[in-house]
């Protein structure tokens, strides 16, 4: 299957391959020079390791096949159907769509700081060795625990290779049998999926954003469970920080004083995923939940890196404690290999910008271009009568809160079955968004997600903003042209 492996000498990042004898040195400068011999050492050393495409073709049972079949035609019909391709910036269009808010995965100096960190290390071991619990915990993952924690100032991190994996890991192993959840309807679906694998007894959501909701829900739990109601157990409450899909910010303060008042025995906690908050907010960039200065409270956050940082990975912040017991039960953590040290390295790196110069100058510039689109649609002419026409709805725009200037997502809401056909107007003209419909969204609330970098340029959100209402004006009857007010 892999052809004549030929291999003509051992490949080593801390020895030498086919006579190249690489030396530490300082800066990423040398990069080229050490790296790219290697890589040429192993291509050359190996022979080919690929077959021709068609001569891997799988039989599968007919029966699979038609399965397979169906269930991708129910996702054509859904409209939401996927395909994997390459970012914006590999086909040229501008990017309104990815989540690297802060433009920090291709910036310079967020290479130079990961290529140090490598450095500082030129001896690093490829691997992990195996899972967290089983010889992967090594030296330089709990460094990067305890930076993360003093980043964030937590008692503890606890490091997972994804976001989606640490929030797993959580909702599935910590709410204990006789335990509640309530949650936000808007949270992430693997918040949703560690609540389904988990063995709280009481599952139950709020309306988006609603205290109202919030208060109803806990006092209809402590009246069906007196071991909540004395205290015996627990309640959390799943929120996120920024919000993905409708680009606001959760009232998380005022969570906490209702979830405190609602259960004076003081046993109840909130569980923040901070995805799209980190690296955006906070001193340094270090979280809503640091902004907000409830690091004391009892609060879990999930941190992930692989959005604004430019990096890899998602981090609990909690106590001693309850990282004990995930390194316990969490299947995440002991069946899953740990982080590699190039993982560790663009991490180190992404803490290392965020809290630099042009980490705070990234953050101002993004807060600035938010406020900029912000403004122009406020203001724009046409944008009333979209409105109220449904064919285009601005609610983060029309519904603006405290904060709201650092959320770079704008949902573009359409009239049912437009969400799609925005988008491709859009692509026309060569801006990357995404079209989201049912049952991500609520039917009657698809969209087009809008997301704003730190590097768009000033007249490319000016040209978004004109093809969009000419596209709403072409679908909405409404003239492009308003008449002058008398």
């Amino acid at each position: 299957m892999f052809g004549s492996v030929k291999p003509q000498r051992r490949l080593c990042i801390s020895g030498t391959a086919r006579g190249i004898e690489p030396k530490p040195r300082k800066g990423a400068e040398d990069y080229d020079a050490l790296f790219i011999p290697w890589s040429k050492a192993l291509l050359n050393g190996f022979g080919p390791l690929y077959t021709p495409k068609e001569n891997l073709k799988m039989n599968l049972p007919p029966s699979l096949t038609k399965a397979l079949q169906s269930g991708i035609t129910k996702r054509h019909n859904q409209g939401q159907h996927f395909q994997l391709g390459p970012p914006a910036s590999e086909i040229g269009v501008i990017d309104f769509g990815s989540n690297d808010t802060l433009c920090l995965r291709t910036a310079a100096s967020m290479r130079k700081n990961f290529l140090d960190e490598l450095w500082k290390l030129p001896s690093f071991a490829i691997g992990a060795g195996g899972s967290r619990v089983l010889d992967g915990s090594n030296k330089e993952i709990m460094d990067l625990e305890r930076l993360l924690a003093d980043f964030h100032r937590a008692e503890e991190a606890m490091f997972f290779n994804s976001g989606y994996e640490a929030n797993l890991a959580l909702y599935t192993n910590l709410p204990q049998p006789g335990d509640a959840i309530m949650y936000d309807t808007m949270v992430h679906a693997s918040i949703h999926d560690g609540m389904r694998f988990g063995r709280a007894s009481i599952v139950k959501p709020f309306e988006h954003n609603d205290l109202q909701s919030l208060d109803n829900g806990l006092r209809d739990i402590k009246e069906s469970s007196p071991d909540i109601s004395s205290g015996a157990k627990t309640v959390f409450i799943a929120i996120e920080s920024f919000y993905s899909m409708d680009g606001d910010i959760a009232p998380v303060r005022e969570i906490l004083l209702h979830m405190k008042a609602a259960l004076p025995d003081g046993n109840g906690v909130v569980i923040v995923d901070e995805a799209h908050s980190t690296g955006i907010i906070g001193p340094n960039g270090s979280g809503y939940i640091r902004h907000l200065g409830l690091e004391k409270e009892p609060i879990i956050s999930m941190q992930s890196y692989g959005k604004g940082p430019g990096a890899l990975g998602g981090v609990l912040l909690c106590n001693s404690l309850i990282k004990e017991y995930l390194t316990n039960y969490a299947r995440s953590i002991m069946y899953s290999t740990g982080p590699l040290f190039p993982t560790i390295a663009s991490i180190r790196a992404a803490v290392r910008t965020l809290s630099s110069e042009e980490g705070e100058h990234r953050r101002q510039k993004l807060r600035n271009r938010v406020k900029l689109f912000h403004d122009i649609l406020l203001h724009h002419p046409m944008r009333k009568g979209l409105s109220e026409s449904g064919v285009l709805k601005f609610p983060s725009v029309e519904n603006q809160k405290n904060d709201q200037s650092f959320v770079a997502i704008f949902p573009i809401v359409t009239a049912m079955g437009q969400c799609h056909k925005l988008q491709q107007r859009l692509r026309k003209h060569g801006f990357r968004t995404h079209a989201l419909r049912y049952p991500t969204v609520a039917r009657e609330e698809e969209r087009v997600r809008f997301i704003m970098h730190a590097d768009n340029k000033t007249e490319d959100i000016r040209e978004f903003v004109r093809v969009m209402m000419a596209w709403g004006c072409e679908n909405s009857g409404i003239s492009a042209q308003p008449r002058a007010r008398l």
